[in-house]
């Protein structure tokens, strides 16, 4: 198996990355973490962490920023009915450290707030990955976890829609001593804009 690529980056896209390895255009599918990490670097040598899709009818190559976010896309794979676009989806739509929140907090809204995946999904990835997931080395917002799932319900109460809520939470700079009110109000300027 390919364990990484490192060449000139030919075309930064938001679904994908090309690059130029010793006379080859690979494409490589991406998530919008690695997009954003890489789309500044047009015409320069990157280096994008790798994993390999086998159909019957194609071979698709996803590139990754970090290993840990190869890592967790390897997760969300085991997971019956996830398949790579669906994984690449949900890592575009919630960082690393997010996921794994959501997961270990058991928040099905916060996952189901990815297109193509609904409550029942959403459960499934928890019950199946919550056990492997705590292993994936980064950080959980954990310290703040309480605060925000309260503050998340503060916000439904409100009239607010869980995604327009999770994508103000997502933008919003949290910090560990925000109490629910902190974070409601950090939310709802980011609601209002």
């Amino acid at each position: 198996m390919l364990d990484y690529v490192e060449g000139k980056l030919i075309k930064p896209d938001p679904n994908f990355a090309i690059i130029s390895l010793g006379g080859w255009g690979l494409k490589l599918y991406i998530s919008l973490f690695t997009y954003n990490k890489i789309k500044t670097k047009k015409n320069q040598d990157v280096k994008l962490y790798t994993y390999m899709v086998i159909k019957d009818d194609a071979i698709e190559l996803y590139g990754f920023f970090d290993e840990e976010e190869r890592q967790a896309f390897i997760l969300l794979n085991r997971v019956s009915g996830i398949g790579p676009k669906v994984a690449i989806s949900i890592l575009s739509l919630m960082d690393i450290s997010h996921l794994k929140t959501s997961i270990l907090s058991e928040d099905v809204n916060a996952l189901a707030t990815v297109p193509g995946i609904g409550k029942k999904t959403a459960q499934k990835i928890i019950i199946e990955l919550k056990d492997c997931i705590k292993d994936l080395p980064v950080e959980s917002n954990e310290f703040s976890l309480d605060s925000i799932i309260e503050a998340r319900e503060v916000l439904i109460s409100l009239g607010f829609n869980t995604k327009e809520i999770q994508k103000a939470l997502d933008s919003a700079s949290i910090k560990s001593d925000d109490t629910v009110e902190d974070i409601v109000k950090t939310a709802l300027k980011k609601l209002s804009k």
